[in-house]
């Protein structure tokens, strides 16, 4: 008898015990984890994080920031693949052109292909307000020579604004003198307009992994 009311109390309990637990389970949806390519992601944050220098009144913290962030784009930068971004313009404004092209003074007509990239990837935060993007720009001639130059027009041709593509290339900043140098993004407010410099682009179709389309961009 004795035995059959003890395990009678150990049932009683162990079903307590499980009710508790799921009682007290936090249910909130976890967010999907971020399935750009990590480098891309690390960059992003990256960005985020310097971008709240804007704000700072340590001059010496700032340039420290800066010197370290023109070595990480020498070093980490000069060759991403696979980046995903939302197409958001395409000109032909001279003025538009990236630091790259007007220090490098790309002559004739160009078209500038203006993307974007969220920094996070949630429900909970505005999509592409202007503390939560990276925008980039490539400039290309609008009669380019070459085969490969000649094939990313052809690509861009096809493309219209909230398009996700596929870029491989590099990412930089230069000032006056051709020399990378991102200082100017601590002194204002606003998203990070940056450098696109392709090797190759090409917009995602149904076979790709569409992480921004997926979560609703």
């Amino acid at each position: 008898m004795t035995t059959v009311i003890s395990a009678c109390q150990n049932q009683i309990k162990q079903e307590s015990t499980a009710a508790d637990s799921t009682l007290f389970k936090d249910t909130t949806p976890e967010p999907e984890k971020d399935a750009r390519p990590t480098t891309q992601v690390h960059f992003l944050n990256k960005v985020k994080a310097d971008s709240e220098l804007q704000e700072t009144s340590d001059a010496i913290k700032r340039d420290m920031h800066v010197e370290a962030f023109n070595k990480y784009a020498a070093d980490s930068l000069k060759n991403i693949t696979g980046w995903e971004m939302i197409v958001t313009e395409i000109n032909d404004n001279d003025l538009s052109m990236n630091s790259f092209s007007s220090v490098l003074g790309l002559a004739g007509p160009v078209y500038n292909l203006v993307l974007t990239s969220p920094i996070k990837v949630e429900a909970s935060v505005d999509s592409l307000s202007i503390d939560n993007r990276v925008d980039f720009t490539y400039t290309l001639a609008k009669s380019p020579k070459g085969d490969v130059l000649k094939k990313q027009l052809e690509v861009i041709k096809t493309l219209s604004k909230g398009d996700v593509v596929i870029v491989s290339g590099a990412i930089t900043h230069v000032n006056d003198q051709g020399k990378i140098d991102f200082s100017s993004f601590y002194d204002t407010y606003g998203p990070w307009k940056l450098d696109l410099l392709l090797n190759d682009i090409s917009k995602s179709g149904s076979k790709d992994y569409q992480f921004l389309k997926k979560v609703g961009y």
